[in-house]
């Protein structure tokens, strides 16, 4: 009865994490054994917690939405308890995500050292997430007592509320990672972890002392070193910023450390992120209803007879299932997963395949209801309505190029052709496609013309993947529906974990002066505003791809975005730029995680897919510049509906 809630719950057996295969655990006995069991106990808790909480505030939602529509009344106190969910699902969420090893992380550094180095450096990564929750959380317990003598102004709860969360997850991640340490990494690895750790920590501390503190610009520059170099040696991205945020805090006298714990409260508080599980459970009930089955045949019978037929389909359903995930990884599992058997069978090298994949899922980051859009419009003031309906022409634009790369290289080497569909196909075809198409228009629609807020849709988009997904396509039962639920909240944890984890880095970076050292440095290369964008494409994809993708932009958004303003370039505009170039990072070899993805979805080595991702990274790169050279294509479709 238990493994099978264990299973229904989505908890993965001991050993399996998501970047490896099944793994004896390299501690066993009666101590070891129980404190797995008491970590599954924990695990299987949280999830049925942030399921709990995850449904109520679709329900008080759903509910406040009808309730304003009808009598015009809403909850004032809704906000507040949305804002206690949201945090809870991010820390609780993000210690999930730790324990099933699917927090983003580069890993191609740790693969190459030998067996002996990689293993302790393993064993050190897990030792300094331990050490950050203990920080974290220590310095929670100071925030704690701060926020003890103030009330929340709807609910009159204490104000302390909002940081047990942070506190809990903080917790949970000590926990899971001295599990990990007891269950995955040998003693004498471990023991060379701890020693690493221990020296550097006492190096930090004696350079961080008053007779020895450096300046706030040379520490700036040592704690961005160490964080990239953290970052290349395989420790989460999540992780990587908290390590900054505590380490530059350990060099200067800036600020005490509770200020790390606020600022990632902060940074994933704001009510708009609520958008983020709705839309991603919305994506994945849609995807397991078997909706990319039917896009991707709508496509075929659009593009399929087409010079390199099925890489053309590859593009296209790719920006019709980006319309309805809103999650780039999604994108890739579910286009992949679909057409990888359909592209061997015609011939296709799957080197081929997994590039043009990772190149058309790196094209639609403008698509909306884009996660990358919702984030960037919860840190700089550009309305997300206003995005959603700018960003379909430059997402088409990165798509014109890329097929007309395709159909050039299938000139070139020919491949088996697939017959022209029938128009009687298509219509069927397009049919099938119908349903799924309309919840990208309901979103635009419904935010851009005020019906609803962004979250009042993302909770609708719920609700209709829920109605078509059970009631007309009947492909998902209710066990399937809480599966889906219950990943989705570790998934959303996972991402909203990153946010907050952001939240803290970019104050940090902030008050560390950078903002104005970096708009010095454009100053001083002329204030040329095409300069300023192509040094803005390169900015985003070089740290996109170390920062998967959304870090960058709750970074640097807030920093070059007042300096695009200044340049008289427009906002909207802007954004689609920076959006762009950031899902062209997320997908560059080699290191961008989604480019990883995509091979592993294809089946496809990094070393043939990175050959053969140059020439459609040359063609996205183009069409980057032409939407940022020319913004009719970011302002015509806004400008027919109306700003």
């Amino acid at each position: 009865m238990f493994q099978m809630a264990r299973l229904a719950l989505g908890i993965q057996p001991t050993g399996l994490d998501a970047h490896h295969a099944l793994v004896p655990p390299l501690r066993s006995g009666t101590l070891a054994n129980g404190y797995t069991a008491a970590m599954d106990s924990l695990d299987m808790a949280c999830r049925v917690l942030l399921l709990m909480l995850l449904t109520g505030e679709l329900c008080l939602v759903l509910v406040e939405v009808t309730q304003r529509l009808l009598v015009s009344h809403s909850f004032l106190w809704g906000e507040e308890i949305s804002r206690l969910v949201l945090l809870t699902i991010a820390f609780l969420g993000g210690a999930l995500s730790y324990r099933a090893q699917s927090h983003t992380a580069v890993s191609f550094v740790l693969r190459a050292l030998s067996p002996t180095a990689r293993q302790a450096t393993e064993a050190l990564l897990d030792l300094t997430i331990l050490a950050l929750g203990i920080v974290c959380g220590v310095a929670s317990f100071d925030l704690l007592e701060i926020n003890s003598y103030s009330i929340m102004p709807m609910t009159e709860w204490n104000l302390s509320l909002i940081v047990i969360p942070f506190t809990t997850g903080m917790i949970c991640v000590c926990l899971f990672a001295i599990e990990r340490l007891a269950r995955h990494h040998s003693l004498p690895a471990v023991i060379r972890g701890l020693v690493a750790l221990a020296a550097f920590s006492a190096l930090v501390l004696w350079v961080g002392s008053p007779e020895m503190r450096p300046s706030q610009p040379v520490s700036m520059v040592v704690m961005l070193l160490l964080f990239f170099g953290a970052i290349l040696i395989g420790l989460p991205v999540a992780y990587a910023m908290l390590f900054g945020s505590v380490l530059f805090l350990s060099l200067t006298d800036l600020a005490p450390m509770v200020a790390v714990a606020q600022n990632t409260i902060d940074g994933s508080g704001h009510f708009i992120l609520l958008t983020l599980p709705f839309f991603i459970w919305a994506g994945m009930i849609m995807e397991k209803g078997g909706i990319s089955l039917r896009l991707v045949h709508f496509a075929m019978t659009l593009v399929g007879h087409f010079r390199g037929g099925l890489l053309q389909v590859v593009v296209i359903t790719t920006y019709l299932v980006s319309g309805v995930s809103g999650s780039k990884i999604a994108d890739v599992v579910a286009v992949g997963s679909v057409m990888r058997e359909e592209l061997e069978r015609k011939g296709y090298k799957m080197k081929e395949g997994a590039a043009v994949l990772a190149a058309s899922a790196a094209m639609s980051e403008t698509i909306p209801p884009s996660i990358a859009m919702l984030v960037l419009g919860s840190v700089v003031p550009i309305s997300i309505g206003s995005m959603f309906v700018a960003g379909l022409l430059p997402a088409a634009v990165l798509a014109f190029f890329l097929m007309s790369l395709v159909y050039i290289n299938a000139v070139r080497n020919p491949v088996a052709a697939v017959a022209r569909a029938t128009g009687k196909e298509r219509l069927s075809a397009a049919a099938g496609a119908i349903l799924p198409l309309l919840m990208p228009a309901i979103l635009i629609i419904g935010i851009k013309f005020g019906v609803a807020t962004p979250t009042e849709v993302s909770s609708i988009a719920v609700l209709y993947g829920i109605l078509i997904s059970a009631f007309v396509y009947r492909s998902i039962g209710f066990a399937g529906f809480v599966r889906i639920a219950i990943a989705c909240t570790v998934m959303s944890g996972m991402v909203l974990f990153i946010i907050a984890a952001a939240g803290s880095f970019a104050w940090i970076m902030a008050a560390g002066n950078l903002p104005q050292y970096l708009v010095a440095t454009l100053h001083s290369a002329g204030d040329s505003k095409y300069l300023f964008l192509v040094g803005s494409i390169l900015i985003l994809i070089v740290v996109g791809s170390l920062l998967e993708g959304l870090p960058a932009i709750i970074i640097l958004a807030p920093i070059l975005y007042p300096i695009a303003m200044q340049l008289g370039i427009d906002g909207v505009h802007y954004a689609m730029v920076l959006l762009l170039a950031m899902g062209v990072g997320i997908f560059m070899p080699p290191i961008g995680i989604g480019f990883h993805i995509s091979c592993s979805v294809m089946k496809s080595t990094v070393e043939d897919t990175s050959r053969a991702i140059v020439p459609y990274l040359a063609m996205l790169l183009v069409g980057i510049l032409v939407v940022a050279f020319v913004p009719w294509f970011s302002h015509v479709v806004l400008d027919l509906v109306g700003r």
